[in-house]
């Protein structure tokens, strides 16, 4: 008797320790690395040199200039563009919901770096397709367009974080009761009068936590300053911190004392973030009862706001995709035209294939991939569990729960420095081994696996548990027979999220890889450095064919399963 009411203790310290193991150490490192002048794995000279050559430097400040402003103007016109977007889609009677359905879901199979590449190829002043066509086909005496430069730069980066603002942004709009907007009209104010004083104060503080995170994801982001800043001489301070850590000679404890202001902005970030939404049920309007939103009619404008989600969608999806295409099938980077077609080959396609770590890449990434997938959504099953059923543990279970949250504000480059820095020092053998790379992908998409799965289980009564247990069954086989058949779509959905967005992830795995161990994303990162651009096009759009198929796979296992 004492043993069996004893296991529930012991399963939630045991999950605690877990979790705490995951996201706290390789974050600690990083003070560790940044106050000391010795590399990981010999024995430590503590010092402050450290981070005064680091906050000396000439570099670094421009640097953080530069990342700020990229950041906030980032930020703000994400904000700006999906709250339009969301607003169209769930607020009007716009037919744009498959279309809404397709722009949340395609960015997530096509890697970020795939996405920079295809915009290269697109905007670039020598081999740029709009550029080409311009020339060609127009007489321009020279490119119209530079994707190389800070205009370009914050282009690409709010194209890449609109599906995340439309995640992020679309419970809001649909959670809002519309008794105060109809009294708003009732009482004879007008459309934008209803919006500016009652709609936009109901949303302030979901608004601006968003901005926060936004302003976070563009803080940490490394696939477009390396790409896109880097060749154009605009650093900012994530790419300090790559360059730090990968030039000859390498200096991973200026890289740590970098990383350590990327880890205060996040950590404030989650603080404003936390201040902003803890009484946001204040705004909340819903309670017991249904409701319909109001449909605004949009009359002779739908039209118009239908062609803005479609050109939309085709400016962050299809256009680049494309010209991705398009590339793969030319010899060389050229404008469409009649002599061109008879160019058409699939040269560049084989030489993708045959080339040396393309094919290992992906093996790699597929298998990372699904057991990242598998693991973080049973640990984040298990999260949910407890903070959902296990209430006599709330004080654990609440620390848990926020501990599993953390890294969706923390840059993968932290993640991948500090798992860099802690797997040298420890005597475990994870350092360039793919452990090292699958407890990164855990860590950095535990948050999202913790959201669907607490979602799916919030819909569960107790009540079908409460009767698993009265008819004699364990907790154990409560969760076998009741809990998890029932959890099956939203546990697949977790699992199918989580291997995608791990399969896309560059800036932890650009630290973390080892000889043998490439990935997808870094492999198309350094292909994009060094290699030809029209064999890169078309491994990049054999991985978005592969990543496609995977997606439409688990999305129909996911629906069968939803159905039975």
């Amino acid at each position: 008797m004492l043993r069996r009411s004893a296991a529930p203790a012991i399963a939630v310290g045991a999950l605690f320790c877990l979790v705490l193991y995951l996201v706290l150490p390789p974050l600690g490192t990083l003070l560790f690395g940044a106050i000391t002048d010795t590399p990981p794995a010999t024995p430590p000279h503590f010092t402050l040199d450290t981070l005064a050559r680091a906050w000396g430097s000439a570099t670094v400040y421009p640097a953080l200039l530069n990342s700020l402003m990229f950041a906030a103007v980032t930020a703000t016109l994400v904000l700006l563009v999906g709250i339009l977007l969301v607003w169209i889609v769930e607020r009007t009677d716009a037919r744009v919901r498959l279309m809404a359905d397709i722009f949340v879901l395609a960015p997530i199979v096509m890697p970020a770096v795939v996405l920079v590449n295809g915009w290269i190829m697109l905007l670039s002043p020598r081999s740029g397709m709009i550029n080409l066509m311009a020339t060609s086909w127009l007489g321009m005496s020279g490119p119209p367009f530079d994707i190389f430069s800070f205009p370009g730069m914050v282009w690409i980066a709010v194209l890449q974080e609109l599906p995340l603002a439309f995640l992020w942004l679309w419970p809001s709009f649909r959670a809002m009761n519309p008794e105060l907007e109809e009294a708003g009209f009732a009482s004879g104010a007008g459309v934008l009068r209803v919006i500016r004083k009652i709609t936009v104060p109901m949303l302030t503080p979901a608004l601006l936590g968003a901005w926060i995170i936004f302003f976070i994801y563009a803080f940490g982001a490394l696939s477009v300053p390396l790409l896109i800043g880097k060749p154009a001489g605009i650093y900012l301070f994530s790419t300090e911190i790559y360059l730090a850590a990968t030039q000859f000679p390498t200096d991973l404890n200026i890289a740590s004392a970098y990383s350590l202001l990327f880890l205060a902005v996040s950590f404030l970030g989650i603080v404003l973030y936390r201040r902003l939404t803890q009484d946001i049920d204040q705004f909340a309007t819903i309670r017991g009862r249904a409701f319909r939103p109001r449909c605004f009619k949009l009359g002779a404008a739908r039209p118009l706001a239908e062609l803005g989600v479609a050109t939309l969608l085709t400016v962050v999806v299809l256009l680049p995709f494309l010209v991705l295409l398009w590339n793969a099938l030319m010899p060389f980077p050229q404008a469409p035209s009649a002599a061109s077609l008879s160019m058409i080959s699939f040269e560049n396609f084989r030489a993708a294939w045959n080339y040396g770590p393309a094919q290992r890449a992906l093996r790699n990434s597929l298998v990372l991939g699904l057991f990242a997938g598998l693991i973080t959504t049973a640990l984040a099953l298990a999260v949910a569990w407890c903070n959902l059923r296990l209430r006599r543990f709330r004080r654990t279970v609440i620390m848990i729960d926020q501990l599993a949250g953390l890294p969706v504000a923390l840059p993968g480059l932290v993640v991948g420095m500090g798992m860099t820095w802690f797997y040298l020092e420890v005597p475990l053998p994870v350092y360039g081994t793919p452990a090292i790379l699958l407890l990164a992908y855990i860590m950095l998409h535990m948050p999202y696996a913790v959201r669907i799965a607490g979602a799916g289980l919030s819909q569960l009564h107790s009540e079908l548990e409460e009767a698993g247990r009265v008819s004699g069954a364990n907790e154990r086989r409560v969760l076998a027979r009741i809990v998890i058949p029932l959890l099956t779509p939203s546990l697949l959905t977790s699992a199918l999220y989580v291997m995608l967005r791990a399969f896309r992830e560059y800036s932890a795995s650009i630290f973390l890889v080892g000889p043998g161990m490439e990935v997808v994303a870094v492999l198309v990162l350094d292909m994009s450095q060094s290699g030809n651009s029209n064999i890169l096009a078309a491994y990049t759009v054999m991985i978005t064919g592969v990543m496609t198929v995977a997606a439409v796979v688990f999305n129909r296992i996911e629906r069968r399963a939803a159905i039975q």
